[in-house]
């Protein structure tokens, strides 16, 4: 078992919630140390969770490269940005 990743789910879990009860509108997660696969989910998850609760409140996802930002541009939410390091 990957303790990593667990632990940056759990912190990242915990950040999220924490700016869906404040007054901040929008909040900017730096995933540029995933993969593919690891970034789509991660943001994908947790865009979809805060728009449920909140659909007022952006989330900004920092990825590695052009190449994961368009390989998740079809996905997008209405209440997210993809952007590059």
């Amino acid at each position: 078992m990957n303790y990593g990743v667990n632990d940056r789910e759990d912190r990242l879990k915990k950040r999220i919630t924490e700016f869906l009860y404040s007054r901040k509108k929008e909040l900017t997660i730096n995933i540029s140390n995933l993969n593919f696969l690891e970034a789509s989910r991660m943001a994908l998850l947790n865009s979809t969770k805060c728009y449920v609760e909140n659909p007022e409140k952006k989330l900004n996802w920092i990825v590695k490269d052009e190449g994961i930002k368009s390989l998740l541009i079809p996905f997008k939410l209405n209440n997210m940005e993809i952007l590059t390091k």
